[in-house]
C-alpha cells in the first residue's frame, strides 16, 4: 500500500510539472507572435503617413505657397503713413529699425508705421539718401525678428519674386508678384538707368514704395522703387516694375543701421 501510495504521488506530481511547462511554453509562444506582428506594423502605418504627408504637399498650389508666403514675410512688414499723404512701406531690420524709400518720406512733418496686427508704432529718421532713394527709420520701441537678405545679384530672368505693399485703394497690406523681366535695347527708352534696378513684370501700385521684395525662400532682394506708367501694349508684358536689389543698397543700409 505504501508503494502504491508513493507511485501515485510521483504520478500526480509529474503530470503538474507537465501541465506547467505546457503552459508556459504557451504564453512564450503567444508573446513571440505578437511582437513580430506590431513590429511590422508599425513601419506600415508610419510609412502610410508619410506617403499621406508626402502626397499632401505635393497637391499644394502655387497660389497656396505664395500666399504662406505672404503671410509669413508680412509679420516683417510696415505700413508708413504720412502726414503729406505719400503712404509707402518699409521692412524691419535687426529688431528696431525700418527700412523704405527716401521719396515717401519726402516733404512729411510726420508720419507713423503700422505692422499687420493694425498696431501704430512710432519712430524718428536717422538716415535719408535721396540719390540711393533709401531712408532708415528708428523704431522707438524695439521688435523681434528681422529680414534675411539674399543675393540680388543671383535673380534670374523669369524668376518670381513677392512684393508686400501699402496700396492707395485703402488696403492696409497688400502683395503682388512678379517676375524677372529682361530689358534689351529695345526697351532703353522706357526706363533710365535700368542696370541699377531688377525689373519686373508686377503690378505695383502707389504705396508699395520702399516695400520689400522677397524670392521664394523668403530672402530679401530687393525694394520696391517705381512703377511705369505708360503703353505696354506693344510688348509680351502688361506691366513694368523697378525694384532696388539690394546688394546695391547692402553697405549702406548696414553702415546706418549699428
Amino acid at each position: 500500500m505504501v508503494i502504491r501510495r508513493l507511485l501515485l504521488r510521483y504520478l500526480v506530481l509529474f503530470v503538474v510539472i507537465c501541465c506547467s511547462v505546457s503552459c508556459l511554453t504557451g504564453c512564450g509562444a503567444n508573446e513571440l507572435d505578437q511582437d513580430p506582428q506590431h513590429s511590422e506594423e508599425t513601419p506600415a502605418a508610419d510609412a502610410e503617413t508619410a506617403e499621406n504627408d508626402s502626397g499632401q504637399a505635393a497637391e499644394i498650389t502655387e497660389e497656396e505657397k505664395i500666399e504662406s508666403l505672404y503671410r509669413e514675410c508680412a509679420k516683417l512688414t510696415y505700413c508708413i503713413f504720412t502726414s503729406s499723404d505719400n503712404n509707402g512701406t518699409g521692412f524691419l531690420y535687426n529688431g528696431k529699425y525700418v527700412i523704405t524709400n527716401a521719396h515717401v518720406l519726402y516733404e512729411a512733418d510726420d508720419f507713423y508705421l503700422k505692422d499687420i496686427e493694425g498696431n501704430e508704432h512710432k519712430g524718428s529718421v536717422v538716415f535719408r539718401d535721396d540719390s540711393a532713394d533709401i531712408a532708415v527709420i528708428r523704431l522707438e520701441e524695439e521688435k523681434e525678428g528681422s529680414v534675411c537678405f539674399g543675393d540680388s545679384d543671383t535673380v534670374a530672368v523669369g524668376e518670381q519674386l513677392l512684393m508686400i505693399g501699402n496700396p492707395y485703394n485703402g488696403d492696409p497690406f497688400s502683395f503682388c508678384t512678379g517676375r524677372r523681366l529682361e530689358l534689351d535695347e529695345e526697351f532703353r527708352h522706357l526706363i533710365d538707368r535700368r542696370e541699377q534696378f531688377i525689373p519686373l513684370d508686377a503690378d505695383i501700385v502707389s504705396g508699395y514704395s520702399g516695400g520689400p521684395a522677397f524670392n521664394m525662400a523668403g530672402e530679401l532682394i530687393g525694394i520696391s522703387n517705381a512703377a511705369y506708367i505708360g503703353d505696354l501694349s506693344a510688348y509680351d508684358f502688361d506691366h513694368l516694375s523697378l525694384i532696388i536689389p539690394i546688394n546695391r543698397v547692402r553697405d549702406l543700409i548696414d553702415e546706418n543701421c549699428k
